[in-house]
C-alpha cells in the first residue's frame, strides 16, 4: 500500500496534501521557512532563514533524517515535520520538529502532522521520541499534553529572541512509543484515513 501522497482536511475545509520531502522541493523549503517568524524557528540549530543551510539538509548525507515530511496547499509548502537521530547516539530515539505556517494554524494541521510523525516513528521502529520546545508554544504544549509528553528538563533562559532580546526557557519533552495505548490509536488514525 502506498501511504504518500496523503489527502487531509482542515476543520476549515481546506484540503492539504502531505508527502516526503524532496531535493526539488529546496526552493519551496526557503520560501516557507521565510515566511515564519524568526522566534518559531529557534528550534533548529542552523539558521533554516538561509538558503546554504536548506540546501544542505539535502547535500549532507550523514544529517541522520529518518523521515521529512511536507504539507503542501496548491503546490506551496504550508508546513514542515521530521524525525531525525542527528545528535542522538542512541538508535531507539528521534527527534521530532514540526513547523506550520501562521497562515495554517489553529485548523488541525499540526495536530494531524503530529499523529502521522509518530506513526512514522513507529514504522522506523523508534522507541522514545523527543521534541524540543520554547515554553511559551501553548499551541504545541496542547498536542503534546494530549499524547502524554513528559518534560524532561527545561533550560532556563537557554534560548534567546533576536528581535526582542528576551530570554526564554528551553522545554526537552519525550514519549516512549512502547505504549500499546497509544499504539492503538496511531494504527486505527492510519487506517481510518
Amino acid at each position: 500500500m502506498n501511504e504518500y501522497p496523503k489527502e487531509l482536511t482542515l476543520i476549515d475545509k481546506t484540503k492539504v496534501i502531505t508527502r516526503p520531502i524532496e531535493p526539488a522541493d529546496i526552493s519551496a523549503l526557503y520560501k516557507f521557512f521565510s515566511r515564519i517568524p524568526k522566534s518559531d524557528l529557534l528550534i533548529y540549530k542552523d539558521d533554516v532563514t538561509k538558503w546554504e543551510n536548506v540546501e544542505g539538509w539535502f547535500a549532507c548525507v550523514h544529517d541522520n533524517k529518518e523521515f521529512q515530511l511536507a504539507a503542501l496547499v496548491e503546490g506551496m509548502i504550508v508546513a514542515k515535520g521530521s524525525l531525525h537521530s542527528e545528535g542522538l547516539f542512541w538508535s531507539h530515539a528521534a527527534e521530532l520538529k514540526l513547523i506550520v505556517d501562521p497562515e495554517y494554524r489553529g485548523k488541525g494541521l499540526g495536530s494531524q502532522l503530529f499523529n502521522i510523525l509518530l506513526y512514522e516513528g513507529l514504522k522506523h521502529h523508534f522507541q522514545k521520541i523527543i521534541v524540543r520546545y520554547i515554553s511559551d508554544n501553548n499551541s504545541f504544549t496542547k498536542i503534546l499534553d494530549h499524547y502524554g509528553f513528559k518534560p524532561e528538563t527545561v533550560l532556563s533562559s537557554y534560548v534567546k529572541d533576536e528581535l526582542s532580546t528576551i530570554k526564554k526557557d528551553l522545554v526537552i519533552a519525550s514519549f516512549s512509543l512502547e505504549s500499546w495505548e497509544r499504539r492503538f490509536e496511531f494504527y486505527s488514525f492510519i487506517y481510518r484515513s
